[in-house]
């Protein structure tokens, strides 16, 4: 996938902001976005998923979220899929 030096200037920030999240991931520079959107839709609060945004568009947070959510082991929560699906109108 490309990225242009933005993108990951922005990722990079993103994920040392959020370093609460990823308190078990020794390096979260391995991480793919899918990874890092799921931590954020399982563990965040508004504010981090309104700056996810910034980074990865809606369109596709809004198709990874589907396919973390249609995983056959998904570790979201009832609560947090039927938020997130009212939210992206899935």
């Amino acid at each position: 996938m490309f990225h242009n030096m933005n993108y990951m200037q922005s990722r990079d920030t993103l994920l040392k902001e959020n370093r609460e999240l990823f308190w078990d991931i020794s390096d979260v520079s391995k991480l793919d976005d899918r990874a890092i959107e799921e931590r954020f839709l399982k563990y965040g609060n508004w504010k981090n998923i309104q700056d996810m945004l910034h980074i990865f568009w809606m369109e596709k947070l809004k198709a990874d979220y589907i396919k973390i959510r249609d995983r056959e082991r998904s570790d979201l929560s009832k609560k947090t899929i039927h938020f997130f699906n009212l939210y992206f109108h899935v």
